[in-house]
């Protein structure tokens, strides 16, 4: 009896194990979903198991998430701390708040090289344009925690105002923060240079290419380096870029990494 209690043990324990590796993610959710079912059964997302994104985009995804909700719940809570006058923990939030403001906080996944992110049409916004004004004055500071405050507030210009004509100027702008001396995250760099051309394909930076060259010349991934290449060759507004792009592009398809 004892020998058949081992056995089931074992055998539960098997069938779990079995159960988690088989099991894929909903990107709502995060709940599993078993092999055999299509659709998540626990909020009911329409999202095919083989379409759902791999496990390293869903963690990140819910790091963005995360990130999110502590921003909001942090505010919520100076509001509170406003409202019930109470002085002593509302100074210590706004520590909190103005630490969180200067950390950066980079993109760990790609953002993808295909057309254009749907937005709305892109207008003159007096708010956002201030905001840009802003964070371009932190930029020129040759103060490394100025630079981190010029990322956040662009990144807030982003979030706020989806319809700005300043957002695509704003990611570039990030992005040349990212790859400046200060920081030298060259892959964040790359992303939000992505970021830019994604959120208006017309704006009059080499974005791509400069996306391209982060991969090419500092990280040293040919591999992805061509492939952007590829997009700004055919997808660069300006007729420079492309023609860079695609020179370069050729000295990378026959088979050189030659970085000069």
């Amino acid at each position: 009896m004892k020998i058949a209690k081992i056995f089931f043990a074992v055998a539960c324990s098997m069938l779990m194990s079995y159960s988690v590796f088989a099991a894929n993610y909903c990107l709502n959710c995060f709940d599993q979903i078993d092999e055999n079912e299509k659709y998540c059964v626990v909020c009911k997302v329409k999202l095919p198991v083989d379409e759902l994104k791999t496990r390293e985009e869903q963690l990140t995804h819910a790091v963005t998430v995360s990130r999110q909700n502590y921003r909001k719940a942090l505010n919520e809570l100076n509001k509170y701390y406003q409202n019930t006058g109470n002085q002593l923990r509302l100074q210590k939030l706004r520590r909190e708040l103005d630490a969180l403001d200067k950390v950066p906080q980079s993109l760990y996944t790609d953002e993808g090289l295909g057309g254009p992110i749907k937005a709305l049409p892109l207008r003159d916004i007096e708010d956002a344009n201030i905001l840009y004004k802003d964070a371009l004055m932190y930029k020129k500071s040759f103060n490394k925690e100025n630079r981190v405050i010029a990322i956040k507030r662009l990144e807030k210009l982003i979030a706020e105002y989806p319809d700005s004509d300043k957002v695509a100027e704003a990611a570039y702008e990030i992005a040349e923060v990212y790859a400046g001396s200060y920081l030298n995250d060259y892959e964040s760099a790359a992303k939000y240079y992505i970021r830019s051309y994604q959120l208006n394909p017309y704006i009059k930076r080499p974005s791509l290419l400069k996306a391209a060259e982060m991969y090419d010349k500092m990280l040293a991934d040919y591999d992805k380096a061509k492939a952007i290449y590829r997009q700004a060759a055919l997808y660069s507004p300006d007729e420079k870029a492309c023609k860079k792009a695609q020179k370069r592009l050729s000295v990378l398809e026959q088979g050189t990494s030659d970085k000069k």
